[in-house]
């Protein structure tokens, strides 16, 4: 979060970079910090992490995956939260199927998802 707040404010910038077509993605690695409270005696000390994120943007009228074919038959275990609220257990399903019955938004999520 705390470093991906870089990525949203030169969006512009990083649009033009890409000649201002969708999609393209963002990467970016750094520092994030955290004040935490020591058990003993009271003292607080900073943590320090390092995170990395990436931001891929789309245009929203067309979330189409050109590269979603090659992955649409991998098969998933899904638990779709109309099944976690009815305590059912959860399915496998191949991703072309979950994001045609829209348990997975869109292509290009779909494709995030069996690539991640």
């Amino acid at each position: 979060p705390e470093t991906a707040q870089g990525i949203f404010l030169n969006y512009k910038f990083c649009l033009e970079q890409n000649s201002n077509r969708l999609p393209f993605g963002v990467a970016q690695v750094g520092k994030a910090f955290r004040n935490e409270i020591a058990p003993r005696a009271g003292l607080t000390r900073q943590r320090e992490f390092t995170q990395a994120e990436i931001e891929y943007f789309v245009n929203p009228s067309n979330k189409a995956f050109p590269k979603f074919k090659l992955y649409e038959d991998t098969v998933l275990t899904l638990f779709h939260s109309d099944e976690q609220l009815a305590a059912k257990d959860p399915v496998r399903i191949t991703i072309g199927e979950a994001v045609r019955k829209g348990m997975v938004n869109n292509e290009t999520l779909g494709y995030m998802i069996v690539r991640t």
